[in-house]
């Protein structure tokens, strides 16, 4: 039966020359299927791949580079820097957008380790620490380091009924905790979590999508609260593969965001705001299930409750 690995990247390069964010890949019976990347701004998983090797997320399109597969962020996040007795300054930053955006300076979010932890041959869990950084500025030639996150990614097998049925399950949970200061994240329509579908999936280029009740629209699903939200396609012929996108009961409470181009938001913070005084956690989990097969909306509600 195959089971999992992880290797960093290998790739040969010319004397001199060096790897400046080489990413590190889960495989599945040796063949990658999940990837731990990092950029300037963010950590995020890519590729994203079925137990066939196919792909449902894209790495970095053209019209939205900040949007990186599948990947954690949050505009609006302001650090409460005392400076006298009962006094603070607000630092305000984006950690969501690549460049200054309305005003707040772009974040960055820096994993510093990996533990990957064998489960058993079909589980695979990966803790991560990251740091939330805000850019380079007088008093912090580093930046200043407000927000320490550790990621969980947990990734499973599961076969499917059918022959051309197989799924991972994979779980990613943050837990965010303020660094020095309080924090404030929120409200903001950009967070938490990201998911940028592949091209085949995008509902403007004929990818079908699905919610518990059966096949729906984007018109039928942006808005409305639901557990879980399915994109589906024949990425080639004879072959459909999908992702499926499910949330906790904290936020399957609370309306989708998705568009035309392929991206879905679950995001806590649309309406509200997180504080962290210090020391405090906020927690964010969410569940894909990334197939190969058709599955029906009977089978979705059995694995996202796995």
């Amino acid at each position: 039966m195959p089971s999992f690995g992880v290797q960093a990247e290998q790739v040969a390069l010319p004397r001199g020359a060096f790897h400046k964010t080489p990413r590190t890949y889960v495989t599945w019976g040796g063949r990658p299927v999940l990837g731990l990347s990092q950029n300037d701004h963010r950590a995020y998983l890519y590729p994203v791949c079925t137990p066939a090797g196919v792909p449902v997320t894209s790495e970095s399109p053209t019209d939205h580079p900040h949007h990186n597969s599948v990947w954690v962020g949050a505009d609006h996040v302001t650090a409460l820097l005392p400076f006298g007795e009962d006094r603070v300054e607000e630092a305000n930053y984006s950690f969501y957008i690549n460049q200054t955006f309305q005003g707040r300076a772009a974040g960055h979010i820096v994993a510093r380790s990996l533990d990957p932890q064998t489960v058993t041959d079909d589980h695979l869990q990966l803790v991560q620490t990251l740091d939330w950084m805000g850019p380079v500025e007088w008093g912090a030639p580093e930046g200043r380091t407000i927000g320490q996150e550790t990621r969980t990614t947990s990734i499973r097998h599961v076969a499917g009924h059918a022959g051309d049925q197989s799924a991972f399950l994979i779980d990613v949970t943050c837990e965010l905790t303020s660094a020095a200061w309080p924090l404030r994240i929120g409200p903001t329509r950009h967070a938490w979590f990201g998911i940028r579908l592949a091209e085949p999936l995008r509902p403007a280029l004929g990818g079908q999508l699905a919610d518990a009740t059966g096949p729906q629209t984007v018109a039928g699903i942006v808005g409305q609260p639901g557990p879980w939200i399915q994109a589906s396609a024949e990425v080639v012929s004879g072959h459909t593969a999908g992702l499926v996108v499910a949330r906790d009961p904290d936020t399957s409470r609370l309306p989708w965001s998705l568009y035309e181009w392929g991206t879905i938001d679950v995001n806590p913070l649309g309406t509200v705001a997180q504080d962290l005084a210090d020391g405090d956690t906020l927690t964010c989990r969410l569940r894909l299930v990334v197939h190969d097969g058709p599955y029906t909306p009977e089978q979705i509600d059995h694995l996202v409750r796995l």
